[in-house]
């Protein structure tokens, strides 16, 4: 057994994995039911709903300066020095929306993206047990349902952050908003279809559950029930099974002790987060507080997905495997 990179544990199926695609469809799914079943649908809600999204979903980079000696062993450069660089970095991204607000929200629109859709291509891969696979099209039909889509189909709920966020920016006009809804929702049927005729039945489905998320709920609240209950979980299965502390308990089936390692180790790093969030929060009114607030995950986003880049690459050499493939038995019907 491998003692560091993403390993292949002896025992059990890959319960972090089922735990968070259980919870995360769970999530998306009463999300859309509220919209579409109780009167009003998520109304005034939207922004509490963003709020708790980012709250939840902020423990899921904490860890993120632990990564490299998951995945390199004693080869990991020290950790504060990544802590340091990380830092580093979130602060210059930071000052970079504030000089640039404009060049600087297209590249983590775009980063976004980027990070969003091959972090469901991963996670996809991961949870079969195989190496993680480049996968342009899906990828790219995820991360634009997910962060283009929001912004051309919800043009004037987005439209008061999106100016917040860059100041005379009005985001996109109408004809354009409107060709971009068709391409990304085109471009998520092919890539669903795709899916379905290689056998990625699974990717196929939560493609459509997420291309029906966006469209049909309001965009701040479909983005805090993705980022929040979705996207976060998923990312921290797999760092619970690259964490090599985490082997034997995750063999033998035991979910309980993992989840209170990490609990620990990202508890420091999240409440640093959370608390300047909220002092962004606290001291302007909405939407700018909302905008403030996005331009600290923007900030973050970046060294964070270069991190997850680590990850997969990785991934891409390796599995993590259940027993019953690692030890060469046939699959459990």
């Amino acid at each position: 057994m491998r003692l560091y990179g993403p390993l292949v544990w002896a025992g059990g199926d890959q319960l972090p994995a089922r735990v968070a695609v259980v919870a995360s469809r769970a999530v998306v799914g009463a999300t859309l039911a509220v919209e579409l079943v109780v009167p009003g649908g998520w109304g005034d809600a939207g922004p509490a709903l963003l709020v708790a999204g980012l709250v939840v979903g902020i423990p899921h980079g904490a860890l993120d300066h632990l990564v490299p000696r998951f995945v390199l062993g004693p080869r990991a450069p020290r950790v504060a020095l990544l802590a340091a660089g990380y830092a580093a970095l979130v602060v210059a991204v930071f000052l970079a929306f504030r000089a640039l607000p404009g060049p600087a929200l297209l590249a983590f629109l775009l980063l976004s993206a980027a990070h969003f859709g091959t972090g469901e291509t991963a996670f996809t891969d991961f949870r079969a047990g195989r190496p993680s696979r480049i996968d342009p099209l899906t990828a790219a039909a995820f991360g634009t349902t997910l962060v283009l889509l929001p912004l051309a189909a919800h043009r004037a709920e987005v439209a008061p952050l999106v100016a917040a966020l860059s100041a005379g920016s009005g985001g996109l006009p109408p004809g354009p908003a409107r060709a971009a809804v068709t391409a990304v929702t085109v471009l998520a049927v092919v890539a669903g279809v795709r899916c379905w005729r290689r056998g990625d039945h699974a990717l196929a489905a939560e493609l459509a559950l997420l291309l029906a998320l966006v469209l049909v709920v309001p965009p701040l609240a479909a983005f805090g029930a993705y980022f929040g209950g979705w996207h976060a979980p998923r990312h921290l299965a797999r760092l619970l099974a690259a964490d090599p502390s985490n082997a034997a308990d995750l063999a033998a089936g035991r979910l309980a002790r993992p989840l209170r390692r990490l609990a620990r180790q990202a508890a420091l790093p999240s409440l640093a987060a959370l608390g300047v969030l909220a002092v962004l929060w606290l001291t302007a009114d909405w939407p700018e507080s909302a905008a403030t607030a996005l331009m600290l995950i923007a900030a973050l986003t970046v060294p964070h997905a270069l991190v997850v880049a680590v990850l997969d690459r990785a991934a891409r050499r390796t599995a993590i495997r259940p027993r019953h493939l690692a030890d060469g038995q046939p699959r459990r019907p």
